[in-house]
């Protein structure tokens, strides 16, 4: 009989060993959980979404509706400040639904008008069924967030995907940038736009290689543009100036052809 209680308390202790760490963090996940949900709420959005909470090995995974994209980065803000990992995956379901084409008007002149948008960031925007795709540069880390801050409450949209390339940042790259800006608005076709918020050619530079991103009036202007920047001692140019009118007229003719 001893044996018989000796061996079943061995097996026991091997439960509690390898059945302890497993069941700690279920309660760890469990405690993690009420945390985010109790911030949730006291946020309002028990009111303002239907939005469930839950978590697994320390990872929180959000998932329901809310009615604005703002909304959906604010409940992924809120659970960052509890699990160390969180996967958003909230669905935005607008009330009112809108046109892409008023959405990204209205994203781009929140854009435009930023008193931090300044000439070495270009940010182009298109809009496909409610979702923002961001394209172009910044000339600062945290400005990748900061736009995606400004356009999250604009109504319509469902979600933003934030391809912004960073300005680089070696002292060559940052001379080579200034170089070109300067020569390009310091040429007597362009010097009418030295100094203003808005320049209509903007300058990317990184190791080495520069990219042209803006829209001129002219196909002269846009040869130019590419020349001025060629003459100086960039590895290579990608001239992707338009000329205005190009874009509508290439709309046109899609609609055209369909």
């Amino acid at each position: 009989m001893r044996a018989r209680w000796s061996g079943f308390a061995g097996l026991l202790g091997l439960a509690l060993v390898f059945g302890g760490p497993a069941a700690a963090r279920a309660d760890a996940d469990a405690d993690l959980q009420k945390r985010i949900a109790a911030r949730l709420e006291r946020a309002g959005f028990d009111a303002k979404a239907d939005i469930q909470v839950s978590v697994r090995d320390g990872v929180a995974r959000l998932t329901g509706i809310t009615l604005r994209y703002a909304d959906a980065r604010e409940a992924r803000r809120i659970a960052r400040h509890e699990a160390r990992a969180v996967e958003n995956l909230v669905r935005v379901v607008p009330e009112t639904p809108r046109p892409d084409r008023d959405v990204r008007q209205d994203v781009e002149k929140r854009v435009l008008r930023w008193e931090r948008y300044g000439p070495f960031d270009a940010v182009a925007v298109e809009v496909q069924n409610g979702v923002v795709d961001l394209h172009g540069w910044v000339d600062a880390p945290v400005k990748k967030g900061e736009v995606e801050d400004r356009i999250a409450d604009v109504d319509g949209v469902r979600d933003v995907h934030n391809d912004l390339r960073l300005q680089g940042f070696s002292q060559g790259d940052a001379n080579l940038r200034r170089q070109i800006f300067d020569s390009i608005y310091g040429d007597p076709m362009f010097e009418s736009w030295r100094g203003r918020a808005d320049p209509p050619v903007r300058v990317f530079v990184s190791r080495g290689r520069v990219t042209l991103a803006g829209t001129v009036s002219s196909a002269v202007e846009q040869v130019k543009v590419g020349l001025i920047a060629r003459g100086t001692l960039a590895f290579t140019v990608d001239n992707e100036v338009r000329v205005e009118g190009d874009k509508a007229r290439k709309e046109d003719r899609k609609k055209d052809e369909s």
